[in-house]
C-alpha cells in the first residue's frame, strides 16, 4: 500500500545539512579545492570561523524560491549567490583526531577511492591509474575538498581569496579544478547531452522553516502519489542524509529504519564521492561517425542508443528514432517512463548508459523467483531505489578546438567534475558501477549479451576493450544484431575522492574541538 504523505513525512534539519547534498549549490561557476591539514590546533580555529560560512539546506531552498518567483514574474536579474561546503576524507578525519572516526560503517570510505580504484576497473596504467590522478594521494594527502560556487569566476575567486586568508598556514590547497556550465550548450556535458534529468525525489518535511511549501519534493505526478515529477520516484531521506528514514529494500514506498553510519555525529551529514572525469570528446564524436557510417545510420542515433537519451534529453523509450526537444523541454514528460514499456530493449537497449546506471523496473537478480513478472518488477524496482544517488556535478574545460575536430584527438582536458551524495558508497556509488555499469551480463534478461555501459563503462585490468550490445536498430521489429566493439574508453578518471560532508553542528564542534 502505497504511503499517505497526508500523514506527514520527517520534517529536515534545514539548518544542519549542507546545501550541496540534497538541492545542490547554485551554481554557474565552481572551484574545487582539495586540502591537506598543514597544523591542526589552527585548522580547527579555522573550521569554527568557517561554520557560519558554510552554505545551509535553508539557503539554498531560500535562494532556489527566490528564482522560482523572478521567473515566474518575468524578470531577468542574475543573482550573486555564492556556496560554500567543505568535506573530508577519512584520513582527514583521523587527523583532526575525530573521536570514533574509526567506527565509521562504511569500510570503502574507511579505504578511499584511490584504493578501491582497481576494483571499480579503473585502469591500471597512463592518467587514468591512481598512481597518476590529478587529485589524489599522488599530488598530496587529500584530507578534504572545499566546494565554492558563484554566478562568475570573480565571485568564486573573491570568496576563495576570503577563505584562504581565513585558513591561513592551516591548510595547503594543493589541487584546484575548476567547473563553469557550458556556455554554447548550457545544461549540457561535453559529449553534448543534456545532464541531470533522472535525479530522485526526497521525502521530507520543509515547512517548520518555509510553512508555504509542505514537502522538499512536491507530489507532481497525479497518477502516481510515490512520485514527485513523473518518473521521479520519491525516496526517503535516509538513502541521502544520516539520521533520516532510508528505504526498504522489499517496499518501495514504506519508511525503513533510520540510516545510520556509526557514530552518533554522522547525523545530517552524508557520503560524498569526487571524480574528476575526463571526456574524450572528439574521440566519441569520431567513433559514432564512422560506426554509423558503418551500420548505415545516423552517428546521432547511434549516440542516443549509447546513452537511453537524445541530445536534447528526450527518452529513448518514448521517442525510439527520432529526437523530440519539444518533449524534452516539458518537465513532466522528459523522464515520464519505465522500462517496462521496453521489455525486450527495443527502443532502448539494455546497455544504454541511463538503463545501466538506473535500471528503475527492470528485472533484477533482487526480483528473480518472483512468480509473475509484475511481481519481479516490483520486488527488483524497490531494490534499486536502495542504490539511488543524488548527483551535483559539473563540466570543466573549454569547447572542442578546431585542431582537436581535424585530428579527432583530444589535446586539452575537458570533462565532469562529477560528485554525488549517498548514505552508503558501497551500496550506492560502488554498487551501481559494479553490479550495473561494468556489468556485461547485467540486466539479466539480456542473457549476458548486454555488454558495458558504452559510456561510463569500464573493463577490467589493461585491455579497454569494450562490447555494446544495442548498436543496431531493431525497432519495432527485427534482431538485435552482433555487439559494437569499443576499442577504448570514452571517459577517463583522472583524481577524485571519498569523503563526509558533516552536518553544521558537528562541523562546528565535533570537528572544531
Amino acid at each position: 500500500m502505497a504511503f499517505d504523505r497526508s500523514d506527514g513525512e520527517t520534517e529536515l534539519e534545514v539548518d544542519e545539512i549542507q546545501g550541496d547534498v540534497l538541492v545542490g549549490l547554485q551554481k554557474d561557476f565552481e572551484w574545487f579545492i582539495g586540502f591537506s591539514i598543514a597544523d591542526v590546533s589552527s585548522f580547527k580555529a579555522f573550521l569554527k570561523l568557517l561554520a557560519p560560512r558554510i552554505t545551509t539546506l535553508r539557503t539554498v531552498l531560500e535562494r532556489e524560491f527566490t528564482i522560482d518567483l523572478q521567473k515566474q514574474a518575468g524578470g531577468q536579474e542574475v543573482f550573486t549567490f555564492v556556496g560554500v561546503n567543505i568535506a573530508f576524507t577519512a584520513d582527514g578525519l583521523s587527523t583532526l583526531g575525530v573521536s570514533g572516526a574509526d567506527q565509521i560503517d562504511d569500510t570503502s570510505f574507511r579505504s578511499g577511492l584511490a584504493a578501491q580504484s582497481v576494483s571499480l576497473n579503473d585502469p591500471t596504467t597512463g592518467e587514468g591509474a591512481a598512481a597518476n590522478w590529478l587529485v589524489g594521494e599522488p599530488q598530496g594527502k587529500l584530507h578534504g575538498i572545499m566546494l565554492i560556487t558563484g554566478p562568475t569566476k570573480t565571485s568564486i575567486d573573491a570568496e576563495l581569496a576570503r577563505i584562504d586568508a581565513m585558513a591561513g598556514n592551516s591548510w595547503v590547497a594543493f589541487f584546484s579544478g575548476l567547473g563553469q556550465t557550458r556556455v554554447l550548450d548550457r545544461g549540457h556535458e561535453h559529449f553534448g547531452f543534456l545532464d541531470g534529468v533522472s535525479q530522485p525525489g526526497v521525502r521530507g518535511q520543509i515547512d517548520a522553516a518555509f510553512p508555504a511549501h509542505k514537502f522538499l519534493t512536491p507530489s507532481q505526478n497525479p497518477h502516481d502519489p510515490g512520485q514527485g515529477l513523473p518518473g521521479s520516484d520519491l525516496l526517503w531521506p535516509g538513502e541521502f542524509v544520516f539520521g533520516y528514514p532510508s528505504q526498504k529494500p522489499d517496499d518501495i514506498d514504506n519508511p525503513g529504519p533510520d540510516a545510520s553510519g556509526g557514530p552518533q555525529w554522522m547525523k545530517n551529514g552524508s557520503f560524498m564521492v569526487f571524480r574528476r572525469l575526463k571526456q574524450l570528446v572528439p574521440e566519441f564524436e569520431d567513433f559514432v561517425e564512422t560506426q554509423g557510417s558503418a551500420l548505415d545510420m545516423d552517428p546521432d542515433l547511434l549516440a542516443a542508443r549509447m546513452v537511453g537519451r537524445w541530445k536534447s534529453g528526450a527518452p529513448m523509450v518514448t521517442t525510439p528514432l527520432q529526437d523530440d526537444p519539444v518533449l524534452a523541454e516539458d518537465v513532466l514528460l522528459i523522464n515520464d517512463f519505465e522500462f517496462s514499456q521496453d521489455v525486450a530493449a527495443r527502443r532502448c537497449p539494455y546497455a544504454a548508459h541511463i538503463r545501466k546506471s538506473y535500471p528503475r523496473n527492470d528485472i533484477t537478480p533482487a526480483g528473480t523467483g518472483k512468480p509473475t513478472d509484475f511481481e519481479q518488477r516490483e520486488a527488483s524496482e524497490a531494490n534499486t531505489q536502495t542504490h539511488r544517488i543524488m548527483r551535483a556535478g559539473i563540466p570543466f574545460g573549454e569547447e572542442v578546438t578546431d585542431d582537436e575536430a581535424k585530428q579527432n584527438k583530444t589535446l586539452q582536458d575537458r570533462g565532469l567534475m562529477f560528485v554525488c551524495y549517498q548514505t552508503s558508497i558501497k551500496n550506492q556509488f560502488e554498487f551501481i558501477l559494479k553490479n550495473w555499469v561494468n556489468n556485461p551480463a547485467f540486466p539479466p534478461a539480456s542473457q549476458g549479451q548486454a555488454g558495458h555501459d558504452p559510456i561510463l563503462g569500464q573493463a577490467a585490468g589493461g585491455n579497454r576493450t569494450r562490447q555494446f550490445g544495442g548498436a543496431h536498430v531493431n525497432y519495432p521489429v527485427g534482431p538485435v544484431g552482433a555487439q559494437l566493439q569499443l576499442p577504448s574508453d570514452f571517459i577517463v578518471p583522472t583524481g577524485g575522492g571519498y569523503f563526509f560532508v558533516p552536518s553544521i553542528s558537528t562541523l562546528a564542534t565535533v570537528f572544531a574541538t
